[in-house]
């Protein structure tokens, strides 16, 4: 596979929005296993690398981000009601790419070394390498950690601890109050719903995310993750995207959720 360099430099057009167009439309027709073998791992060649875990072990780096598809399906499994252990596999699955890709982008950044910014190859606004990766570095990364944190806060009882209880009955008025709100952005957003702890306000809000890297609210801390993607619910609930967020609030694990917030 084609290695990014001075003579091998992908076309604009088949890096970032070429990108978005695939990953938000393919999960849309054919199976899950499919979109991760086909879609998820194809994508980022188009950057130029090979992010299979063999060629990254020729690569060491200072950081690689450990998959945890074992330990998060371990976290789920039996325990989401009618969100299927099949889902649940097939979904991380996914996430196991995300996992691959952002090591692997990692991988050219630091073969890359330090890049020349008098080089309009290497840094230009409209095109280059450095924007290239570091543009889906941001939607890869954010995949791998908008997943980690949706898994790790299932498989609960879905009934709030009292810290967690407290601090939504003060910045939503009522725990049905909370749900409805969280249920209403699901249902508006195009990929994740988060509830956030804004660190300015100390309060809680709810929050869209349309892909994995899109509305980030800088001092904010997501500590709950929703994921609206289709592949999420599909297979079990089809386009009942609220039954599946119903579902989702009855296990959602709030000691989990509560070990995000700030420590008093």
């Amino acid at each position: 596979m084609a290695r990014l360099g001075p003579d091998s430099r992908p076309h604009p057009l088949h890096s970032h929005n070429y990108i978005h167009r695939v990953f938000r439309g393919s999960h849309l027709s054919g199976s899950l296993d499919h979109y991760a073998k086909e879609v998820v791992a194809p994508s980022f060649p188009t950057l130029g690398f090979d992010a299979t875990p063999s060629v990254l072990n020729n690569y060491p780096m200072s950081h690689t981000y450990p998959n945890q598809q074992e330990s998060l399906l371990a976290k789920v499994k039996g325990k989401t009601g009618k969100i299927s252990d099949k889902t649940h596999e097939e979904h991380l699955k996914l996430y196991t790419g995300y996992v691959n890709k952002s090591n692997g982008i990692l991988a050219e950044l630091e073969k890359m070394g330090t890049p020349d910014p008098t080089n309009p190859a290497v840094a230009n606004q409209i095109y280059s390498s450095v924007r290239a990766l570091k543009v889906d570095f941001t939607f890869a990364i954010g995949g791998l950690k908008n997943h980690e944190l949706y898994f790790s806060i299932l498989g609960g009882d879905g009934k709030p601890s009292d810290k967690i209880l407290k601090h939504i009955d003060q910045d939503f008025g009522s725990f049905e109050n909370y749900k409805k709100d969280l249920k209403a952005t699901g249902i508006a957003a195009r990929g994740w719903a988060w509830t956030g702890y804004d660190h300015g306000t100390k309060k809680l809000f709810n929050y869209i995310g349309d892909a994995q890297n899109s509305y980030p609210v800088w001092g904010v801390t997501p500590i709950l993750g929703l994921d609206v993607y289709e592949h999420a619910y599909y297979a079990d609930f089809y386009s009942n995207r609220g039954g599946y967020i119903d579902e989702f609030m009855n296990f959602v694990d709030w000691k989990a959720v509560e070990a995000h917030l700030p420590k008093a």
